[in-house]
């Protein structure tokens, strides 16, 4: 009784061991945690995600989650992070590809395509003040200052690279385009949502370019 005791103690602590990896294999892991973690967190939340959920799902070793997150909050964190530094560059990049013959039905491709990704990644679930609280408990006061109030800049920065003079007009459309990140909170109600939300994002364009 006692061996098989310690047999499986033994096995345990073998599966959870963390392994070596190349370089190349951490990035991989990494940007699977944090695809998985999106997934999790938009089925499930902050409180329901569990680190044994993410490492079956990436199928990694226990010890192996912690070698890159202190925790499931870091993890968290870190999507929130790498969403804001890469959302300007995803932007730029999706501008590049803009249609000037077609200028509106461009425009709405891209800021979808932006909308869309805060959906599938799980993110919008941040919008909710409580979702938010539960990762940013683990940390100060200075990092919950700067996550608390870093969408509203961004949209701002976005709508500027039109040739809109008028800073008011440009906070009114990141205004009206921070509203459509609330809808998603509850857009799993809505039929049809992705083509709602293209009706929406359409309007808000129409106003922009008139």
């Amino acid at each position: 009784m006692v061996e098989n005791a310690l047999l499986l103690t033994i096995k345990s602590i073998l599966v959870n061991m963390p392994k070596k990896y190349t370089e190349t294999e951490k990035e991989n892991i990494r940007k699977a945690l944090l695809r998985e973690g999106g997934e999790c967190l938009r089925l499930y939340g902050v409180k329901k995600t569990t680190v044994d959920e993410l490492v079956r799902r990436v199928d990694i070793p226990k010890g192996t989650f912690y070698l890159f997150y202190e925790h499931k909050e870091a993890l968290f964190l870190d999507m929130i992070t790498t969403f804001i530094s890469e959302l300007e560059n995803l932007y730029l990049m999706k501008l590049q590809e803009l249609d000037e013959n077609h200028i509106v039905t461009s425009l709405t491709d891209i800021f979808f395509t932006i909308l869309w990704k805060f959906y599938t990644d799980g993110l919008y679930r941040f919008l909710d003040g409580n979702e938010l609280e539960l990762v940013l408990r683990k940390y100060g006061n200075v990092e919950r200052d700067k996550l608390k109030g870093s969408f509203r800049p961004i949209l701002e920065s976005l709508f500027s690279y039109f040739s809109i003079e008028d800073e008011n007009d440009i906070n009114s459309f990141a205004k009206g385009y921070e509203a459509l990140l609330y809808i998603l909170l509850h857009v799993d109600k809505i039929e049809n949502k992705e083509s709602t939300l293209r009706f929406l994002i359409r309007g808000l364009v129409l106003q922009m370019v008139e």
